[in-house]
């Protein structure tokens, strides 16, 4: 149960950042402004503050959801201590089931994989080597080390996205809120490419005060090109920056 509480509470702390860095209020003098007499650059300029603004608020609404997962969970756990050795999976005690992460690493928190919680998955096929997917968790079965997982992106004909079954090796949490460690310069990782849900590849150049990772993306085709992405969506790699944990 403390671990469900620390994940509650970090999260929490994670909304009254996203609130400090980009405020959650509506932008009072975005509204006086008069669209049509702006340059493009301008306009450009606001359509980004627009979208980062709407980012943050999504962010903070998936968060708020893991926090009500972490609460439920919580609640349904019976007030009497569980004997160790029956800790074994039962029928119907499916709502308090925690995963396990395979991939360890000093730059990612060690918490626990729960329903709702935000994962790269890496397809086993009909994906490029290196790449993976934001997923959402569906389904924790067998002895946590398994998952049903489910693509946010609807597909062509706007369906929900696509569910795959997989094994903890095939997955990376995604970092809930809680404080994570900088990376140091030249760090290989796995980072969200923006406005796309797949993760590659990439190196890291530096760090902002924010915490914002400065990166080198593998086979950008600008040379020496820069992108910034924010930490908790920058993943050690597993092999290089991340080890497999003991069973």
């Amino acid at each position: 149960m403390d671990g469900y509480w620390d994940v509650v509470v970090s999260s929490l702390q994670d909304i009254y950042n996203a609130n400090e860095v980009i405020s959650f209020d509506d932008d009072l003098q975005a509204k006086k402004v008069s669209f049509i007499n702006l340059s493009e650059d301008q306009l450009q300029l606001h359509l980004t503050t627009f979208q980062e603004h709407m980012e943050n608020i999504n962010r903070a609404h998936r968060i708020l959801e893991n926090v009500r997962s972490n609460l439920s969970l919580m609640l349904d756990e019976p007030p009497e201590e569980k004997n160790e050795e029956n800790t074994e999976e039962a029928p119907g005690k499916a709502p308090g089931k925690a995963g396990r992460s395979y991939w360890t690493s000093e730059y990612n928190p060690s918490a626990p994989i729960l329903l709702g919680s935000e994962v790269a998955y890496k397809p086993r096929r009909g994906n490029a080597d290196g790449e993976w997917i934001q997923c959402e968790v569906l389904k924790i079965i067998a002895d946590g080390t398994r998952f049903e997982v489910r693509d946010p992106e609807p597909d062509e004909s706007g369906n929900s996205g696509k569910v795959f079954k997989c094994n903890w090796k095939e997955l990376l949490l995604i970092p809930p809120g809680f404080p994570t460690k900088n990376y140091p310069p030249g760090t290989k990782v796995l980072a969200r490419y923006p406005e796309t849900t797949t993760f590659y590849p990439a190196i890291v150049i530096g760090t902002k005060r924010d915490g914002t990772c400065r990166l080198r993306f593998d086979g950008e085709e600008e040379v020496d090109k820069e992108t910034e992405v924010i930490r908790r969506l920058v993943l050690p790699s597993p092999m290089v920056s991340a080890n497999p944990a003991k069973k």
